[in-house]
């Protein structure tokens, strides 16, 4: 059946793709790849460092979409999509941890955020020095906050506090210090903080 066929013919297409997939039907696993091909590029963006090969963390991300295609359950996870964000996710952190553990240098200095880098002519800054700046100017440092909170919690370490996670939460959408400040009812030094305290715990996770 063609990809097209195949999206029009049920209410849930990811869902039927995935089960058709996952039976041997090569033209469903094709579709939900290239369908999902985006989401894995969006996040290889969020973790490359510059002057680095961008391909190893792309090459992750599929690894973790070819997986997320395998091992769907409509019965027992979410939408597609979800679930798909989660895999490509967990397989590119987890890349990041093993590569620090075994110093896989490609990897490694792909997505390190202790790792110094060159940026805009300062040398010795590392992408956890960028993640520094101002929340509403960096959507895709926040991305990378974001994903390894989950990722963190998602494995049963409870690292953040309630307002670590708020805070996340709130400055994911694009939020600034001042707006999260208002909406969380807190003043701005203590949204600050909070943010920085979760930064630090991200990258102690990653590179412990």
């Amino acid at each position: 059946m063609l990809e097209k066929e195949l999206l029009n013919s049920i209410e849930n297409p990811d869902a039927q793709l995935a089960a058709e997939a996952q039976a041997g039907d090569v033209a469903a696993e094709e579709a939900l790849i290239r369908k999902y091909s985006g989401l894995v590029k969006s996040k290889t963006k969020a973790y490359f460092i510059m002057g680095a090969d961008e391909n190893d963390v792309m090459q992750e991300g599929m690894i973790g979409l070819m997986k997320a295609v395998r091992k769907y359950d409509s019965v027992k996870n979410a939408s597609f999509g979800t679930f798909a964000d989660v895999c490509v996710t967990s397989q590119i952190i987890s890349a990041i941890r093993t590569a620090d553990r075994i110093k896989h240098k490609p990897l490694n200095t792909s997505v390190s955020l202790s790792s110094p880098i060159e940026k805009d002519g300062a040398e010795g800054i590392t992408l956890g020095d960028t993640l520094s700046a101002n929340m509403a100017d960096s959507p895709e440092e926040m991305v990378v906050i974001k994903d390894v909170a989950y990722y963190i919690l998602n494995n049963g370490d409870n690292i953040f506090s309630e307002l670590e996670m708020q805070v996340i939460n709130e400055s994911i959408k694009g939020y600034s210090y001042d707006q999260v400040a208002e909406r969380l009812g807190k003043s701005r030094k203590q949204i600050d903080n909070a943010l920085q305290r979760a930064k630090k715990k991200v990258n102690n996770y990653l590179w412990e």
